[in-house]
């Protein structure tokens, strides 16, 4: 960091995809989330005084809140009302319709599935929304020049909530290609593999993509919209299959592991996640919007609309109480009702 660049005051909450990276240039971070790393580790739904009195015990007044999807409901409630640049970073909308509402807490809305920017939008609103896909961490996605002695792979959950019908789909696959299906740790397969098969719960394009590139497999993954094709070009740095189609994946890993370009397509993947698609190059872009955006002072138009704040937020609480859809135990229903509640007062008052 040079001496004329900021140091900034950054609140990271719930995700920490970025701490390590913001820490290393420079930037002053206070981590509230689920993990013992955090300065304030989550037990229970943080409420907004419970939050300044934490700020305050810390002596920290935050220039930027940071805002990481973790899929799940929100942990704490109330960092709308600080004067300071919010910003929030959604992964997976596709599945978590109360971030629409929600999404009135920041001043900046990045959004990793590029098909769903419009939805988040808003005529009422100057705030700004911007597509953000998803990246590699180099710390634990890298190519150690093994030896490529596994044809296919893939390492994943196989019977996620939002993504039924992915072990049919894998072990369909299984019985016609040399696939090795594993959990856990996926550096040490991905960096072994030729091919790393990629399915997703909604068309979306998942962290697995950008990690298997980086560990130098070749990504054969779905043929969908989301931005796939603005990242990288399909039969040169990534390979592609009708989605759900075990025919289609199939016959695409045959004819892969049969060509003699399969190696240089994984490496033109691995060099374009290199480039573009890092955890670093993610950073820099919320440093330089944090940077443009800050002495713009946007949470002005935030702090003066709090009425409409509050009616968005009535929504979002409102709607994570009475969801059947999601697993919590009714103890953080009530509380969300209660949140509800609160913001329709603010907003009918």
């Amino acid at each position: 960091m040079t001496g004329c660049e900021k140091i900034m005051r950054i609140l990271n909450l719930e995700g920490e995809y970025f701490d390590s990276a913001l820490k290393k240039a420079g930037h002053k971070v206070l981590t509230i989330g689920y993990s013992e790393n955090c300065d304030l580790k989550l037990e229970n739904l943080l409420g907004p005084r419970d939050l300044i009195d934490f700020l305050n015990s810390k002596g920290f007044v935050p220039d930027v809140v940071l805002w990481n999807d973790l899929c799940r409901p929100p942990g704490v409630v109330g960092f709308e009302k600080l004067p300071c640049l919010s910003i929030g970073f959604s992964i997976d909308q596709y599945c978590n319709p109360w971030q629409v509402p929600f999404s009135v807490c920041f001043d900046l809305f990045l959004v990793a599935q590029k098909d769903y920017l419009p939805i988040f939008k808003r005529s009422d609103s100057p705030r700004e929304v911007l597509w953000f896909p998803l990246f590699f961490d180099p710390r634990v996605a890298f190519d150690e020049g093994l030896s490529r002695d596994i044809p296919v792979s893939f390492v994943g959950t196989l019977d996620g909530v939002y993504n039924q019908g992915r072990r049919e789909f894998l072990l369909a696959c299984r019985k016609k290609l040399p696939l090795i299906i594993k959990q856990g740790a996926y550096q040490p397969i991905y960096a072994r593999s030729k091919i790393v098969l990629n399915q997703s719960a909604a068309g979306e394009l998942n962290f697995r993509i950008f990690e298997a590139a980086a560990c130098g497999a070749a990504v054969l993954t779905e043929n969908v919209e989301n931005g796939l094709s603005d990242l990288f070009v399909p039969g040169e740095e990534i390979l592609v299959y009708e989605r759900g189609n075990v025919a289609s994946a199939v016959a695409e890993a045959k004819k892969a592991l049969a060509s003699d370009k399969l190696e240089e397509i994984a490496m033109a993947g691995k060099r374009k996640v290199q480039r573009e698609h890092s955890l670093g190059v993610r950073v820099r872009t919320i440093l330089n919007k944090a940077k443009e955006l800050l002495p713009q002072k946007v949470y002005q138009w935030r702090l003066e609309n709090k009425k409409l704040i509050a009616e968005e937020l009535a929504k979002t609480f409102y709607f994570l109480s009475v969801d059947e859809q999601l697993n919590l135990p009714f103890d953080l229903r009530q509380k969300y009702l209660e949140a509800g509640s609160l913001y329709q007062q603010l907003w009918e008052g």
